[in-house]
């Protein structure tokens, strides 16, 4: 076998770590232990009418396959662990995806529990202009701000105080443990004056 032969069947596969990444151009240079490649392209999920963006990050572990054993035609192959960047679990019921700041989303088979955690000070958005369903209980710790009406069918307990800016209607029942207040004007201890007996009315309440 000649030299040429040897040096492409060397090329075929090769193991390196990425050196370089090229956001814009989606590519990266590979470094084989002091071979450096050319810009290559990494392998994604998918990249037709449906597309993924998950680029690779320098010092990641990387597989090189060339056809030919041209590395310069060569595809970069990644998701390998090790000794830099280990395993982030040994737990084989936990599927995770873990960021570079410390976010993760993690999802427990065994347990059925789907966790997504965010690093202080990170927002969230969902944009769904045709609505959301929840379906079961919700616990929500924090504050709330909602924008527009809210229709409710079941019942409402407030735990805390509450403040209505603007007026309130009732088409049911209004009741109370405590006193009422309209003003200064007590509906459990204000007085009237001017009483009168019988189909009379009596006066004006007295604050």
């Amino acid at each position: 076998m000649n030299t040429e032969n040897v040096r492409r069947l060397e090329n075929l596969i090769r193991f390196g770590v990425i050196s370089s990444v090229d956001h814009t151009k989606a590519r990266c240079i590979v470094d084989f232990q002091g071979i450096i490649s050319a810009p290559l392209p990494w392998l994604t999920l998918r990249a037709g009418t449906d597309t993924t963006w998950d680029s690779p990050s320098i010092g990641e572990q990387v597989l090189v396959l060339s056809p030919s054993g041209e590395l310069c035609n060569g595809v970069v192959l990644f998701g390998m662990y090790s000794t830099a960047h280990p395993a982030p679990s040994n737990d084989p019921d936990l599927k995770i995806r873990k960021f570079s700041d410390d976010a993760h989303i993690s999802y427990n088979t065994k347990t059925h529990h789907l966790e997504a955690i965010l690093p202080d000070g990170a927002t969230a958005t969902i944009n769904a202009t045709g609505g959301t369903t929840w379906n079961g209980d919700i616990t929500h710790n924090g504050n709330m701000q909602r924008n527009g009406s809210t229709s409710m069918t079941g019942n409402n307990t407030v735990g805390g105080s509450s403040l209505t800016l603007g007026s309130s209607h009732s088409q049911g029942m209004f009741t109370s443990d405590g006193d009422i207040k309209a003003g200064n004007i007590s509906l459990s201890y204000h007085l009237t004056s001017g009483v009168q007996s019988g189909n009379g009315t009596s006066g004006v309440p007295i604050p």
